[in-house]
């Protein structure tokens, strides 16, 4: 699926978002973590391919942000499926 970039306006920039994440997008992010869950710090090796999970839900506007972990507008997380599990808000809520 193609999907496209939104551009954001964030301190005289512009910056891309996306509501589905593209798969390059997906693998640069696992990337920049190398390859290690962010929150219990394994790697993928062990744990299984990174998954990328948005901290602000689809469903409230949340999007995959094409900018690095540490910048302010960053809305994901790279974490192992188990991590990603506490993290699976529509199982929990049944919003969807």
């Amino acid at each position: 699926m193609i999907t496209e970039p939104i551009p954001i306006k964030f301190n005289g920039k512009t910056y891309f978002g996306f509501k589905k994440i593209p798969t390059w997008l997906k693998d640069r992010f696992r990337k920049e973590v190398n390859y290690i869950c962010m929150d219990c710090k394994k790697h993928e090796d062990e744990v299984g391919k990174l998954e990328t999970h948005r901290i602000i839900r689809g469903c409230d506007g949340g999007l995959y942000m094409m900018v690095g972990f540490n910048h302010p507008l960053c809305n994901q997380k790279m974490c192992c499926n188990k991590c990603h599990k506490k993290y699976n808000y529509s199982k929990k809520t049944g919003d969807y």
